[in-house]
């Protein structure tokens, strides 16, 4: 019965959204044809908005898995963003270009970057705004726990806890809890899993 009910919900909240989809193909830039729409979305509270979201996402991105949650003021920048299943964005994350796979979740205010050389800063004659910079696809592993004010720079290993406030600035080896600024092993989520001189990239 309960599933029948969310897939009400969700043909509910399609039938709501097919302005958005039309607009979403329109030949705009991707600013102006989804992360707006997206943006707008996140305003939503409630059950509602997560279901809105989920319908939205799921239509628009490159790859939706099953039974995402998108909560309060949450945004998702991209189209060319992939999502597994079951994955939870806690409320006001910002995801820019990633791939994430299956069971990720995240706690509040989360930043994913593109990457970290999305703004060039090195020509002293030049304002940074105006420097190029280049973006690439960040890559979260299955089973990812990203703690509450974290900013995701690297790449994250799959199994990985990383603590509220972190700064990951390069990637680690699987199943580890990593916290701080920049992020460092605190300790392996089974210490028969870890070994001396575990290498990070």
């Amino acid at each position: 019965m309960k599933a029948f009910f969310v897939r009400l919900a969700e043909a509910m909240c399609f039938a709501l959204l097919v302005p958005c989809f039309i607009w979403a193909r329109l030949p705009l830039p991707e600013y102006s044809r989804f992360t707006a729409i997206s943006q707008l979305l996140s305003l939503l509270p409630g059950f509602s908005g997560v279901f809105l979201r989920r319908v939205w996402y799921r239509n628009t991105l490159k790859r939706c898995g099953e039974k995402l949650i998108v909560d309060w003021l949450a945004v998702i920048r991209t189209s060319e963003t992939e999502v597994g299943d079951h994955c939870t964005l806690g409320v006001a994350n910002w995801v820019g270009w990633a791939k994430l796979d299956n069971d990720v979740m995240t706690g509040s205010h989360v930043v994913l970057l593109s990457g970290k050389a999305q703004h060039g800063f090195a020509d002293l004659e030049t304002p940074m705004r105006l420097q190029r910079g280049s973006k690439r696809q960040l890559h979260l592993g299955d089973n990812v726990w990203i703690g509450a004010h974290a900013v995701i720079m690297q790449d994250v290993s799959s199994g990985t806890v990383i603590g509220a406030g972190s700064v990951v600035t390069k990637t680690f080896p699987p199943n580890l809890i990593i916290a701080g600024n920049p992020a460092v092993i605190l300790k392996p989520r089974n210490p028969k899993q870890l070994k001396k001189d575990t290498p990070c990239t």
